[in-house]
C-alpha cells in the first residue's frame, strides 16, 4: 500500500511539473521593467495638459481606438545597458516589449543588423497579429514611423529609454 501511495505522489508531481513546463510563460518573463507603464487614456484626452509628453499623446491617438487597457514595458537584460544609458545602438535580438494583458497583445521590438523589427503578437499564442493595412495601429510600419518621429525619446528605435 505504501508503494502505491509513493507511486501516486510521484505521478502527481510529474503531471504537475509537465503542466508547468507546458505553461512556461513568455520570453520576457524575468526581463527588467522599462519606463513605459500605466493605463491607456481614452481617445481625445490631452495627456500633455496632464503632464504627459508628445510620445504618450501620439500613443494615445494611435491606439485608443483598440482600447488596449493598461500596459507595462520590459527590456531584455542583454539590451539594458544601452537602454539605461539612453543609447541608440542595440544588440541584435529581442530588445523590448510593451504588454497589453487586457487585449492579449504584446508589441515587440527586436533588432537585426542594427535596425528595429516591430511586431504585434497575441500573448496567449505568440502568433503575430500585425496588420498589413497601411496606417492600421497594428501595422509594423505604423510603429516604425512613430518611433522614428520621436528620435529624442526613441533612441535606437526603442521609446521610453529615459531612465531618471
Amino acid at each position: 500500500m505504501r508503494k502505491l501511495l509513493v507511486a501516486f505522489i510521484l505521478a502527481a508531481a510529474a503531471v504537475a511539473l509537465m503542466g508547468g513546463a507546458a505553461q512556461a510563460g513568455n520570453y520576457w518573463d524575468g526581463w527588467k521593467p522599462g519606463k513605459a507603464k500605466g493605463p491607456m487614456p481614452p481617445c481625445n484626452v490631452n495627456v500633455i495638459a496632464l503632464g504627459g509628453d508628445d510620445i504618450l499623446q501620439a500613443t494615445v491617438d494611435t491606439y485608443c481606438g483598440i482600447k488596449p487597457g493598461s500596459y507595462v514595458s520590459y527590456i531584455n537584460p542583454a539590451a539594458w545597458d544601452v537602454y539605461a544609458k539612453k543609447g541608440s545602438k542595440y544588440p541584435d535580438g529581442q530588445t523590448g516589449v510593451l504588454v497589453f494583458k487586457d487585449i492579449d497583445a504584446v508589441f515587440t521590438t527586436d533588432h537585426k543588423g542594427g535596425q528595429p523589427v516591430y511586431d504585434a503578437k497575441k500573448i496567449s499564442t505568440g502568433q503575430s497579429i500585425a496588420s498589413k493595412d497601411a496606417g492600421h495601429p497594428l501595422n509594423p510600419q505604423t510603429c516604425a514611423k512613430c518611433h522614428a518621429t520621436f528620435n529624442g525619446v526613441c533612441k535606437g528605435f526603442v521609446c521610453g529609454n529615459r531612465i531618471n
